[in-house]
């Protein structure tokens, strides 16, 4: 048997083609037979790649077979003699016969997950994924593994100008399933985020692939979920610390300890929460490596990324329904530079303000507009007046157009003008205490006229999310602005239904069905790109001069009402300022059941 071996690894690839035209397979067999040996060592794989390479020409598609067993050799974890012969016969294949190309291709895409897979065998004959325990030696011999396979996809992609074509529809087919370890999941997204550095015209479709992931992953992670179960671990934690006897004991461990690192290390309990955590983590750094180069702002390259993220907003940011985090993509980059925060805005101003434009995208990209101006730590107070300046305009033009008399409070036929005035009092609650502390604040806020707005007969006091109804109301009354109390007391005596929260479109319920996309962000690892970039609500209410007035002026305090799986609900006295202020997820109505079609 070894002379066999030893006689027949003598023969070159050329030799056994020959032997086959004259019709003798035995060489043929014996040596797609050798290729498909697990365990052929390495100097004889060589040799035989070396031998096929010199002959790639005659593998036309008569030898599909032979190809199909060199594309699954495993050879990018080998020695680097062998990579080298390996990468050189891949390249020589495709640009001999294109044909070879979508499989040679996607041979490499899978090279991203399919070799981090554990499979082991069940009792019934099944398969059956194990979690993947990554140390630092393992991540480095994976990392190796991507850096060839990069090579190769590299030089193939300048050889064969067809390789995007053929590449970009397999990136999004390959990518890992749902239930896979977050360890695949992330390694799959960096090395599609890798490829853009040698593919960069190819960057936006990459980041769509990769965002629409994100997307789905944030769908599959309610905020009400993740909120829960971190409850849970934080009774958790404090039972543990006091049910210590020794009080010095307790105060040591909580002073010696930093939460927010732990909290950053430890994965979260929610397992799509903690891969979607991971993965926008790994998003953020992507974009701050390639806005900054050495510590500067590379003004033109995020001129260009964010032109390229402002098209996957619109296509698939913007209409997806019940996202809580993605959206901060736009976020993060448009606190970069005030001109892309200002160009942002102005782009969802004219979304706002066309009226060909279907009402559900003009409500909700208000609903953006107010939650950055309000949100935003790095949003000036003068952009801030300004957007106030132009929403207050369009309030009193829709008004005059339309004619008080004539109108009727009807949030189906006026849902954009509805959500234009909440956004109004939203920002205005938020932003007020530096308005009035700015030169002439309180004079600029008397020329938006919030006292017509507040008293037209459209009523939008009645439509708009009652805690941004009453915290307005405290503010406006102890400055004089605006005496909405009457109008709220009216609106309470009617018997309202609450606003469906179930993805419909119309927003045909009685109290407006809009959200704040930038409520606080709850995903532990990458949290720490926003947290310097975002304002959380203060809570600070001017008391009135009479009881009365402070005992309404105590409901941000006390009993406040907050939406709770669409129905508002008396909130407690443990509720943090931020929390006051929080809507939920962000607003949309491309249905969940839409993403998980993949």
């Amino acid at each position: 048997m070894a002379m066999a071996t030893s006689t027949s690894s003598k023969l070159d690839f050329e030799s056994i083609l020959e032997k086959q035209k004259q019709g003798y397979y035995k060489d043929y067999d014996w040596l797609s037979s050798r290729l498909s040996d697990p365990e052929i060592e390495t100097s004889e794989l060589q040799t035989y790649i070396r031998s096929i390479r010199k002959c790639v020409t005659h593998l036309d598609r008569d030898y599909e077979v032979l190809v199909g067993i060199m594309l699954k050799l495993n050879w990018a974890t080998r020695e680097s003699c062998l990579i080298k012969e390996y990468q050189a016969f891949l390249l020589n294949l495709v640009s001999a016969h294109t044909y070879y190309l979508r499989a040679g291709v996607r041979m490499l895409v899978k090279h991203f997950m399919s070799h981090l897979t554990i499979v082991t065998k069940t009792g019934d004959g099944g398969d059956k994924n194990v979690e993947i325990t990554v140390d630092d030696s393992l991540r480095q011999k994976h990392d190796l593994m991507f850096v060839n396979v990069h090579l190769v996809l590299k030089a193939i992609t300048q050889i064969v100008p067809m390789t995007p074509k053929v590449l970009i529809p397999l990136l999004g087919e390959l990518f890992p399933f749902f239930n896979k370890d977050v360890y695949i999941q992330e390694c799959y997204v960096k090395n599609l985020l890798q490829i853009t550095h040698y593919l960069p015209k190819m960057r936006q479709k990459i980041m769509e692939i990769v965002i629409e992931r994100l997307l789905k992953f944030d769908v599959r992670s309610p905020r009400e979920e993740i909120e829960e179960l971190q409850r849970e671990e934080d009774e958790d934690m404090e039972d543990i610390i006091f049910e210590m006897d020794d009080v010095s004991v307790q105060k040591e461990i909580v002073s010696s300890v930093d939460m927010l690192s732990i909290v950053e290390t430890v994965p979260m309990s929610h397992k799509e929460g903690h891969k979607l955590d991971v993965l926008m983590e790994i998003t953020f750094r992507y974009i701050h490596n390639l806005c900054y180069s050495e510590g500067e702002l590379d003004w033109e390259a995020t001129k260009l990324l964010y032109r390229e993220l402002l098209l996957i907003f619109e296509t698939l940011i913007l209409p997806t329904h019940a996202s809580c985090h993605v959206q901060f993509i736009m976020f993060y980059i448009c606190s970069l530079k005030q001109p892309i925060c200002e160009g942002f805005l102005d782009y969802l101003w004219k979304k706002v303000q066309d009226p060909i434009a279907q009402p559900v995208y003009r409500q909700i990209s208000v609903c953006y507009m107010g939650s950055l101006l309000s949100r935003g730590i790095f949003v000036p107070l003068s952009t801030v007046k300004t957007c106030l300046e132009m929403m207050c305009n369009w309030i009193h033009k829709y008004l005059d157009q339309t004619g008080d008399v004539t109108l009727f409070a009807d949030v189906t036929h006026h849902g954009p003008f509805y959500a234009v005035v909440q956004a109004i009092l939203y920002v205005f609650v938020f932003r007020n205490k530096d308005i009035f502390e700015s030169c002439k604040g309180l004079k600029w806020a008397e020329k938006l006229n919030f006292q017509r707005i507040v008293t037209c007969r459209l009523n939008p006091l009645k439509f708009c999310l009652p805690v941004v109804v009453q915290t307005f109301a405290s503010v406006a009354r102890s400055h004089q602005l605006a005496f909405c109390d009457t109008i709220i007391e009216r609106n309470n005596r009617q018997v309202l239904p609450v606003a469906c929260t179930n993805g419909n479109s119309d927003f045909g319920g009685k109290i407006l069905d809009s959200f704040f996309p930038f409520d606080p962000y709850i995903l532990s690892r990458s949290r720490k790109y926003i947290l310097p970039l975002y304002r959380e609500f203060q809570g600070s209410i001017e008391e009135g001069e009479d009881e009365e007035e402070n005992e309404e002026d105590d409901f941000i305090t006390e009993d406040i009402i907050s939406p709770s799986n669409g129905k508002f609900t008396i909130g407690s006295l443990s509720k943090t300022p931020s929390d006051l202020m929080e809507y939920g997820v962000s607003p949309g109505f491309k249905h969940v059941q839409d993403m998980f079609k993949t």
